[in-house]
């Protein structure tokens, strides 16, 4: 999972946090959408994309969902729906060149890198990348990566990230089970198994069945699913097994994450993956440590949630990408993607 949307935290930042966005996705904001609306009126957008041509842009996704569920509050903001994600690629078909990640890492290292290159990630490995994202990749003719958190498949369980979302939504108006109940804070700061003790205890005391819709958009993706993705449109990497975020583990429990999740996904696919994303990603949520053990797996790359684009020079351990999500217009996806959004962002806070 790598989280969250481009640049702006006020917006909702590289963690899971959400809670802002929740507010923010019924009320928008006007002057940054006229802001937005502006820039792209007057080409900006595609005078940026001419400065920074050559360098490699990726998009961080996560999930899609039916568009008469965007304004359910458990759906996760870093979710992004059908129209819209739609909407995204065929901007991407107008105005840049589509590759596979590992294509682009591969030519970035090289020095011949296309104009305008972009590559489409998803982290985690929800089934609606399967069943929403898939067809529409399809349609436009674009590749993708999947990173797997891969300890979910066939489990029957939904990631420990949703669940606290969904106790958030179930929580309401009920103060002692506000008390008791996990956060995401928790999550952030916590080592996974004890966060997945307390929402498990939360869910046994306080939880309610999930609904069909909730089960449908939030669940992981199965083994006898992967099937789908024929074509060689979608290549897959890994995210950790159980999603944990590193920096909270004992330094035993990160190898073994990592090199777990490594041998799944090349047992689910039969290949052994070369690109890696870190869950939240954000830069204190991994170290030197992780990522010596990234370049003894042979992994050539690793994605992160901080947002921008990447030169020649960046460490290809900690490549940057723009993470979408539901608040993001056609406007400010474009300001997002061509980096407008992240130098707005620093304006902001150098003024």
């Amino acid at each position: 999972m790598g989280q969250a949307v481009v640049h702006l935290r006020g917006v909702y930042g590289a963690d899971r946090s959400g809670r802002r966005a929740r507010g923010a996705r019924r009320r928008g904001c006007p002057v940054k959408r006229i802001v937005y609306a502006t820039y792209s009126a007057a080409g900006g957008d595609r005078l940026v994309w001419r400065l920074a041509s050559r360098r490699l842009r990726i998009l961080a996704y996560h999930g899609i969902c039916d568009d008469e569920l965007a304004r359910e509050r458990w759906v996760p903001p870093y979710f992004v729906t059908r129209s819209a994600f739609d909407a995204q690629l065929a901007y991407l078909k107008r105005h840049a060149c589509v590759l596979p990640l590992s294509e682009a890492v591969a030519r970035l290292r090289g020095h011949d890198l296309p104009a305008r290159a972009v590559s489409i990630t998803f982290d985690d490995g929800y089934a609606n990348n399967l069943y929403a994202a898939y067809p529409i990749l399809k349609k436009y003719g674009m590749p993708a990566t999947i990173f797997l958190a891969t300890a979910y498949m066939d489990s029957g369980e939904l990631f420990p990230f949703d669940r606290v979302q969904l106790i958030e939504h179930l929580m309401r108006g009920h103060a002692t089970a506000h008390r008791e109940a996990p956060s995401l804070r928790d999550y952030e700061r916590a080592p996974l198994d004890d966060v997945r003790r307390r929402i498990d205890d939360w869910w046994h005391r306080w939880g309610s069945p999930l609904t069909a819709d909730q089960v449908t958009t939030l669940r992981p993706l199965r083994r006898d699913e992967m099937a789908g993705f024929s074509g060689g449109l979608v290549e897959f990497g890994a995210h950790t097994h159980s999603h944990c975020i590193l920096r909270n583990e004992t330094e035993a429990r990160r190898r073994a994450e990592i090199r777990e999740s490594i041998l799944r996904v090349a047992d689910l696919t039969g290949r052994t993956p070369t690109l890696f994303s870190y869950p939240n990603g954000k830069p204190t949520d991994f170290g030197e440590d992780d990522k010596q053990v990234l370049r003894g797996a042979r992994i050539a790359a690793a994605v992160t949630t901080t947002a921008g684009s990447n030169r020649r020079d960046r460490d290809l351990l900690e490549l940057r990408r723009y993470s979408v999500g539901l608040l993001h217009t056609p406007q400010s996806f474009a300001a997002a993607l061509t980096g407008v959004q992240t130098l707005l962002g620093i304006a902001r806070r150098g003024a």
